[in-house]
């Protein structure tokens, strides 16, 4: 014997008192808004856009320079390769010389230079040069 309980979908008949509407299907613009036809205009192009080239901002003139070239010779006239050979007070500018002693040292041009010459195991040497020159220097450790 099956109980019936008043108020269960059992109990209750299968009929529906609602008035049945024809739905129509939502497919068209399904997830998307869509404006309507009286109010879409055609998208005009975007202004081509022409790239304006600044000039480099203006920049103090980079200091004229001048290769100062030598030869470090050891006191009794041998070639002292390995010697290093700097600006005095800006050993970040330091050069090697080469197997034959020679350096190319870019200086500042029209100003006078002094110049630290250091060799290992002959001293140390202070050269002053006036005007640097493309004209080769001679310089003598310890003289």
């Amino acid at each position: 014997m099956a109980l019936l309980l008043a108020g269960s979908a059992a109990a209750a008949p299968a009929t529906d008192t609602h008035p049945v509407t024809k739905r129509q299907p939502a497919t068209a613009g399904k997830g998307k808004l869509a404006a309507p036809a009286a109010s879409r205009q055609p998208v005009a192009p975007a202004p081509a856009v022409t790239p304006v080239l600044s000039e480099p901002a203006s920049s103090p003139a980079a200091p004229q320079t001048v290769k100062l070239r030598g030869i470090v010779l050891a006191p009794d006239g041998r070639p002292c390769a390995g010697a290093s050979v700097y600006p005095a007070g800006a050993p970040r500018q330091l050069v090697v010389t080469d197997a034959q002693g020679a350096f190319a040292l870019a200086v500042p041009a029209g100003a006078p230079v002094a110049l630290r010459i250091e060799y290992f195991g002959e001293g140390s040497s202070r050269v002053e040069v006036p005007v640097p020159s493309a004209e080769l220097l001679h310089i003598t450790l310890g003289k």
